[in-house]
């Protein structure tokens, strides 16, 4: 159980990195908030994907990423 939530944290750092990185523009958050938004990205890419190939979950979790990234500073949940 611990190595299920270290790997989680690990891949939802992985994944929050790569949304702030495909979203323009400066996003000042820190590495919890990033690892959130890559935690929140990965279960949703869990959820409707399932079991797929680890490199395109994590491409297709940094998309997701992103996308909760915009909505959360679109929403005002986070400070650009």
């Amino acid at each position: 159980m611990i190595a299920a939530l270290i790997g989680t944290l690990i891949t939802g750092t992985i994944i929050g990195f790569g949304g702030r990185a495909i979203l323009p523009g400066a996003q000042h958050i820190g590495l919890p908030k990033t690892i959130g938004v890559g935690v929140v990205a990965s279960v949703v890419v869990g959820l409707l994907l399932g079991s797929v190939n680890w490199l395109f979950a994590i491409i297709v979790g940094s998309v997701v990423a992103a996308g909760v990234l915009w909505l959360a500073i679109r929403q005002g949940w986070i400070k650009a």
